[in-house]
């Protein structure tokens, strides 16, 4: 093999080497976000009864698959405002009315996991309802 060859086959060997590398990467810093999430709930199962830990994974489990579709609704509502921003002729009502239905959106996922939070604290004794608390002044992903 000629010197130019070996020097293409080793560049091309490093630059494989370092694409694998940075695939792995993310897709490790993507699984780290699951398991921190993972880790605060199984540090939270720890510390509550089992049948109140029961409870919190069902209510809080519920409500998060009930704000799925709303995130849904406001990614597509954010993108149409974006759209609206960025146009060759702005619509001022059209973003304004966007606006609007974003900041609609955001409340009620928030009054849905409020209402959930409040469920649960109905449920819950002092120390419990403290466990909830710390948990829920936590960052749930990264």
């Amino acid at each position: 093999m000629s010197r130019t060859v070996k020097i293409v086959v080793v560049a091309s060997v490093v630059l494989n080497v370092l694409l694998a590398g940075v695939i792995i990467g993310s897709l490790a810093h993507q699984k780290m976000g699951r398991w921190s999430a993972f880790r605060q709930d199984r540090a939270l199962a720890a510390k509550l009864p089992p049948e109140k830990y029961r409870l919190f994974t069902e209510v809080m489990g519920g409500a998060r698959s009930e704000c799925k579709q709303i995130r849904k609704q406001i990614k597509a509502t954010r993108a149409q405002t974006l759209g609206i921003l960025t146009a060759p002729e702005f619509d001022e009502q059209s973003f304004q009315r966007e606006v609007e239905r974003l900041r609609d959106l955001r409340g009620q996922v928030s009054d849905r996991m409020a209402g959930a939070t409040l469920q649960l604290a109905r449920q819950f004794n002092p120390e419990e309802r403290r466990l909830l608390g710390k948990y829920l002044d936590q960052p749930l992903r990264p």
